[in-house]
């Protein structure tokens, strides 16, 4: 056996050994992607590393990883996206300011979606609006809200409204906002800055 060969060995070892991490790594990844749309719920995460067969000692470790990732881009990238360029045979990572679009809502406007979204949630589980009949206070509210912020709604093909992927991210904030007894002023979701205004 050569020192040539025990490198090479090292090194394929080594390259092994990185991409079971970053496959491992992705896998997590795609779980917590599934907090889209059910920000209710509790994911296991101590299973979740015994299923993907990392040691137990780590499982803390691990989870603090992910929560640090999460505070940098919270805090230190608020404002800005990290992005990926290639320049002369190297890989650089640079920040780009975001360009917001604003919304604008009033407390009214947010106090009836977060009635919507709870409801949707919890009383109809799921299950979308029919607008279409003489309903509720709460059902011609909606159709109000709907005309005013079309892309807080969309319509299935059974005819009923259902949240859009996006209301659905800033109504479980305003719930999660509610729950805490915070006063909601301004939000940033995804490419928009929400802006709550008082009621005039």
């Amino acid at each position: 056996m050569t020192l040539s060969s025990d490198l090479d060995k090292s090194s394929n070892s080594n390259r092994t050994q990185f991409k079971k991490f970053l496959q491992t790594f992705e896998q997590i990844i795609d779980v917590l992607e599934g907090f889209e749309d059910n920000y209710g719920k509790k994911l296991n995460f101590t299973k979740l590393v015994s299923l993907l067969k990392i040691p137990h000692v780590y499982t803390d470790e691990l989870a603090s990883l992910f929560l640090k990732v999460q505070n940098v881009f919270e805090n230190r990238f608020k404002d800005h996206q990290l992005k990926k360029r290639k320049e002369n045979n190297f890989v650089y990572l640079f920040a780009e300011k975001r360009i917001l679009r604003e919304i604008i809502f009033t407390s009214a406007q947010i106090k009836l979606f977060n009635d919507l979204i709870y409801t949707f949630r919890y009383v109809k589980r799921g299950k979308g609006f029919d607008v279409s009949k003489n309903g509720t206070k709460l059902l011609s509210n909606l159709t109000s809200l709907k005309s005013e912020h079309p892309y807080l709604f969309e319509k299935n093909n059974n005819g009923l409204i259902y949240p859009s992927s996006f209301g659905l991210k800033l109504g479980d904030l305003i719930i999660s906002y509610n729950k805490g007894n915070k006063e909601i002023k301004e939000l940033i979701i995804d490419e928009y800055n929400v802006v709550v205004r008082d009621d005039e």
